[in-house]
């Protein structure tokens, strides 16, 4: 989805906050943090760059399972080109359904203010809708990284099922079979999980 802007609380004027990567963001399948980005294989985990690492969640309430559907880290660069496939009317839309939902800036100042560095705090509920996490079938977390630690900036957030769903419903059909291409090159979901990822959320 279309970039967020950036907080004007204080974040804006210090250095963010940095802690280590917390084992929620680690690869299921390694245990530990993505080393490398989705689409150019640039390597994350040493030197300067700065990267959004976005992992997809489905809840099986009858069964008390929480299934991880995807992950992947994504550098700056790889993520700068695939917002451009965004098309002008679709950014505008989403834009304006986020403005009018979410005050990240506010969020921001409020988590900071208490003094709040436990990345889960800052993931309890929807961002948009304000849903605890824990009342979600389906959500998405993303965080922002540089290296081996999170920063925390006006991520990390979680994004519920339904506010994704009402993004997606703004995105033009172009958009969408764009976004569709990078799913199907990158992320190698089975059929019947497609349905459930337009492409990634992005900060």
């Amino acid at each position: 989805m279309p970039s967020y802007a950036p907080p004007t609380h204080r974040a804006s004027t210090v250095l963010p906050e940095r802690i280590p990567i917390p084992e929620s963001l680690h690869s299921i399948e390694t245990g530990d943090p993505i080393a490398t980005c989705l689409a150019c294989d640039a390597p994350l985990l040493d030197g300067p760059t700065e990267y959004l690492v976005e992992k997809g969640y489905r809840q099986y309430e009858a069964y008390d399972v929480q299934e991880t559907v995807f992950e992947y880290a994504i550098c700056m660069d790889c993520h700068a080109e695939m917002r451009q496939s965004f098309s002008e009317p679709s950014k505008r839309r989403c834009q304006a359904y986020l403005s009018e939902h979410v005050d990240l800036a506010a969020r921001t100042g409020r988590l900071l203010d208490a003094d709040s560095r436990d990345p889960a705090d800052w993931t309890r509920q929807c961002v948009v809708h304000g849903t605890p996490r824990d009342e979600l079938e389906e959500y998405q977390v993303i965080a922002h990284c540089q290296g081996d630690e999170l920063l925390l900036t006006h991520l990390p957030l979680l994004m519920g099922g339904p506010a994704i769903d009402a993004l997606v419903q703004r995105l033009s059909s172009e958009t969408l079979d764009d976004l569709g291409g990078f799913r199907d090159e990158h992320l190698g979901l089975p059929p019947e999980l497609k349905r459930d990822l337009q492409g990634p959320i992005v900060a």
